[in-house]
C-alpha cells in the first residue's frame, strides 16, 4: 500500500489536518509556525526599523515585486546570501542557529531571549523617536 492509499483508507486526511481538528492544537501550530517564519521575522524588524518593503526594497537595489515575494512566502526558500543582504540593510545580522529540538527547556529559553532582543530594541528605537520628538 502507498501513501495516497493509505490516506485514502483513513478518509483522505493528512497528519497535519487531522492534528489541526484540534482547535487547541491548531492555535499552538499556528503560532510556531508564525514564530518560525522568517518572512515575520522580517517584517518585526521592518516595524521596529520603521522601513517600507519600498525602502528596503530601494535599499537592496530590488523592485517591488520581488520585496513582496520575499515577505510573502519566498524568504523561506531564499538563499542565505540573501537573507544577509536583507538583514544587512536593516543594520542587522543574519545569524543562523541550530535551537535543540529534544529539550524543550533550552529551546524555550533560546525563543525567550531573542524575542526580548527584539522586544528591547523596539523599545530603545521608540524612547529614541519620542526623545527627537519632544
Amino acid at each position: 500500500m502507498n501513501a495516497a492509499e493509505a490516506r485514502k483508507r483513513r478518509g483522505g486526511s493528512t497528519l497535519v489536518e487531522r492534528t489541526r481538528r484540534d482547535p487547541a492544537r491548531a492555535v499552538r501550530i499556528e503560532m510556531l509556525v508564525a514564530e518560525a517564519s522568517v518572512e515575520q521575522a522580517f517584517q518585526h524588524i521592518m516595524e521596529i526599523e520603521n522601513v517600507s518593503a519600498t525602502e528596503l526594497g530601494r535599499r537592496v537595489k530590488s523592485k517591488a515585486p520581488q520585496i513582496s515575494r520575499d515577505l510573502h512566502g519566498g524568504l523561506s526558500k531564499a538563499r542565505i546570501s540573501r537573507l544577509v543582504l536583507l538583514a544587512r540593510a536593516l543594520g542587522y545580522d543574519f545569524v543562523p542557529m541550530f535551537v535543540p529540538h529534544d529539550d524543550p527547556e533550552k529551546r524555550q529559553i533560546i525563543m525567550d531571549f531573542c524575542h526580548e532582543v527584539l522586544a528591547s530594541e523596539r523599545k530603545l528605537k521608540h524612547d529614541d523617536h519620542n526623545e527627537a520628538t519632544t
